[in-house]
C-alpha cells in the first residue's frame, strides 16, 4: 500500500509547497474555463432618466388630478474579454446592449374625490427586441374616509439580462451561450436535447449488454428516440397582473385593517437548456455521433420556458391601538401553480407557502421608554437554484428592542437583537446560517 501511494503520488502536486502555488497563480491567469479560472469582466452603466409633472397646467382647477410624463435611457458597456463575453458583430470593440423607455401617467378623482382612478402606459424599446408596451390602470373607491376599496391590472415585460443575452464561456467542454440571435444563430436549429440524447445512450447500451444487439443495430433501432431541440431565440419575460384590496380605520382609527388579494401570470420565463450538435452534415450519421460523446458540441442555450405559471396569493395586516401599547400582526399566503407545457425549465418558486408576524409594543411604556417585540415565522419551502436545490426548514424567529429618553430627550439610547435567541436558520439551500445580530445607538440632539 505505501509503494502503490508513492507511485500514485509521484509528480502530484502537494498543497502548501511552492510549486502548487505556481500553477495556482498561472491558473488564475489562463482566461479559458477548460483549462484556467481567470474571470476578467469590465464593464460599466450609464444611465439617464428624466420626469416632468404638467397638474399646474392642464388641471388648473382639479388639485386632486394630475398629469406627468418621463424618460429614461440606459446602455450597458462591455470590455469583450474573449472567454466571458465577446462582440458577435464587431469584433475588438467594446459591446453595447442599450434600452430607452418612457411612461404617460395620469390620475383623476371624480365623484367629490371618492373614486380616484390612475393609469399608466409605459413604452420600452430594447436594442434587440419590438418596443413593448406595458399600461396599468387601478382605481380606488372610498364611500367614506374609513373605507378603501382598491382594484388595479396590469402587465409587465422583462428584457434579457447582459450575461442571458451575451454569454459565451466555455465552461469544462459545455459552451455556454446567450439567447439572442447573434450569439447563438445555427444552434438552435441544428441541436438535440441532451435529455433525449442522454434517453438513446442509456437505450443502445442496454439492446447491447442485455438484448445481443451489435451497437449499430442498436443505435439504428433507438434512435426515434433522439429528439431536434423544440426551444429558439430568447424573449422577453412577460406578466400579467391582477390585484384588489380593502383598508379601513375602526373603532375611531384604534383598529386598522389591510386586506389584499393578487393572481400573476407569467409567460417566457428565462431558462437554460442542454442542447449537442454532431459533428457532422449527414443526416445517416447523426445519431451515431450522437452515440460517442466526443463528437458532439455543447452546448447550454439560454431559451424560455414553455411552460406558463400562475402565483397568486393574500395577505392581512391588523394593528390595534390600545392606551399605552400597539399590538397586530399579519400574515401572507402565497401558492404557485404551474399549467401548459410544464417542462420543467420555469426558474424555482423560492417562496414558503405562508409566513406570519406578531408584535406588541409602546413608544412610552414608563415615561421615556419604549420597546417593540416581534415574532416572525415562515413555513418550509422547496428552494430550486443553479447552485443547489432542497428543503428550507420552517423557522421563527425573536426581534426585540428597547428605547429610552434621557436628559429631556436630548440623548436617545436604543438597544435591540434581531432573532434574540441566537438559532441559527437558513433562508435559502446554499446560503449562510443566520444567527443573532445585537445591536446599540445613542444620539443627541442639539
Amino acid at each position: 500500500m505505501t509503494a502503490a501511494r508513492t507511485f500514485a503520488d509521484n509528480g502530484r502536486y502537494q498543497p502548501h509547497t511552492p510549486a502548487m502555488n505556481r500553477l495556482i497563480d498561472s491558473l488564475r491567469n489562463i482566461n479559458n474555463w477548460d483549462y484556467g479560472a481567470a474571470l476578467r469582466v469590465r464593464a460599466k452603466l450609464s444611465h439617464t432618466e428624466f420626469q416632468h409633472d404638467i397638474s399646474s397646467l392642464i388641471f388648473k382647477n382639479h388639485e386632486q388630478s394630475s398629469l406627468m410624463y418621463g424618460l429614461d435611457f440606459r446602455d450597458y458597456n462591455i470590455v469583450p474579454d474573449g472567454n466571458y463575453f465577446i462582440n458577435p458583430t464587431d469584433a475588438g470593440k467594446n459591446l453595447n446592449y442599450w434600452k430607452v423607455g418612457g411612461f404617460v401617467q395620469s390620475t383623476i378623482s371624480i365623484f367629490n374625490d371618492k373614486v380616484k382612478i390612475n393609469g399608466v402606459v409605459r413604452v420600452d424599446k430594447n436594442q434587440y427586441f419590438n418596443a413593448k408596451v406595458n399600461p396599468r390602470i387601478a382605481i380606488v373607491y372610498s364611500p367614506t374616509p374609513i373605507h378603501n376599496i382598491r382594484v388595479s391590472a396590469q402587465n409587465g415585460y422583462r428584457f434579457p439580462s447582459i450575461f442571458e443575452a451575451f454569454s459565451n464561456i466555455n465552461s469544462g467542454g459545455r459552451k455556454r451561450v446567450g439567447g439572442l440571435p447573434v450569439m447563438s444563430n445555427g444552434i438552435f436549429e441544428n441541436s438535440y436535447t441532451q435529455a433525449s440524447i442522454t434517453s438513446f445512450q442509456k437505450a443502445v447500451q442496454n439492446d447491447v449488454n442485455k438484448n445481443g444487439l451489435t451497437q449499430n443495430d442498436a443505435i439504428v433501432k433507438e434512435q426515434g428516440l433522439l429528439k431536434k431541440n423544440p426551444y429558439s431565440y430568447i424573449r422577453p419575460e412577460h406578466v400579467t397582473s391582477f390585484e384588489a384590496g380593502y383598508r379601513s380605520n375602526l373603532l375611531g382609527g384604534k383598529l386598522k385593517l389591510d386586506l389584499d388579494f393578487y393572481y400573476n401570470t407569467y409567460k417566457n420565463l428565462m431558462a437554460q437548456i442542454d442542447a449537442n450538435i454532431p459533428k457532422t452534415s449527414k443526416t445517416d450519421s447523426i445519431p451515431f455521433y450522437l452515440q460517442n460523446n466526443s463528437k458532439q458540441d455543447l452546448y447550454r442555450l439560454w431559451t424560455n420556458s414553455k411552460t406558463v405559471s400562475y402565483n397568486y396569493g393574500t395577505s392581512l395586516g391588523v394593528t390595534y391601538e390600545l392606551s399605552k401599547y400597539r399590538v397586530g400582526g399579519n400574515f401572507t399566503y402565497a401558492k404557485l401553480s404551474r399549467k401548459d407545457q410544464s417542462d420543467g425549465l420555469e426558474d424555482g418558486f423560492n417562496t414558503p407557502q405562508w409566513t406570519y408576524n406578531i408584535f406588541v409594543g409602546s413608544p412610552q411604556l414608563y415615561k421615556t421608554i419604549g420597546f417593540n417585540v416581534n415574532f416572525r415565522q415562515q413555513a418550509g419551502f422547496l428552494w430550486q437554484s443553479a447552485l443547489a436545490t432542497g428543503n428550507v426548514k420552517s423557522y421563527s424567529t425573536i426581534d426585540a428592542q428597547i428605547t429610552s429618553g434621557l436628559f429631556k430627550n436630548k440623548v436617545q439610547v436604543k438597544v435591540g437583537a434581531t432573532n434574540f435567541t441566537n438559532k441559527y436558520y437558513y433562508s435559502f439551500i446554499g446560503g449562510p446560517a443566520i444567527g443573532g445580530y445585537y445591536y446599540t445607538s445613542l444620539t443627541y440632539s442639539l
